[in-house]
């Protein structure tokens, strides 16, 4: 049997994202990838709404920043193959962080009510300092 860590959800990959607060933050990300050399493929596709929090910690009750799938930050780029990326300019990110370190997890959902919630990555969200101006 495991254990249960606060700091930790369930059934999702850890990842850390890095980001400078002088640039646009562009990332992509494909879940469970096709293995070469398995030639049945994953036969699961993506929801088409995600919702990423980040957090000072934890336990925050409120979070410092939320990107959505409907304000176009978080891009389904192919729902069968399970890419997306992100598209946030650094004017979203500054002011509500500042350089430092960040917790965050990535919600996909569906539109059912209640909806189907699903958590496919958690971890550090670090912010830097960037040496060009804008």
């Amino acid at each position: 049997m495991g254990y249960y860590r606060r700091d930790q959800p369930p059934s999702s990959a850890r990842v850390k994202i890095v980001t400078a607060k002088n640039a646009t933050f562009q990332e992509a990300y494909q879940f469970d990838p096709p293995d070469a050399d398995d030639p049945t493929p994953p036969a699961w596709s993506l929801m088409p709404n995600f919702r990423l929090d980040v957090k000072a910690y934890f336990e925050q009750a409120v979070a410092l920043l939320s990107l959505t799938s409907a304000a176009g930050q978080i891009v389904v780029d192919d729902p069968v193959n399970r890419l997306i990326h992100f598209n946030v300019p650094e004017t979203s990110i500054v002011p509500p962080l500042v350089p430092g370190v960040y917790v965050y997890d990535l919600i996909n959902f569906d539109n059912s009510v209640p909806p189907i919630r699903i958590p496919l990555m958690h971890g550090e969200f670090i912010v830097t300092d960037g040496v060009t101006g804008g």
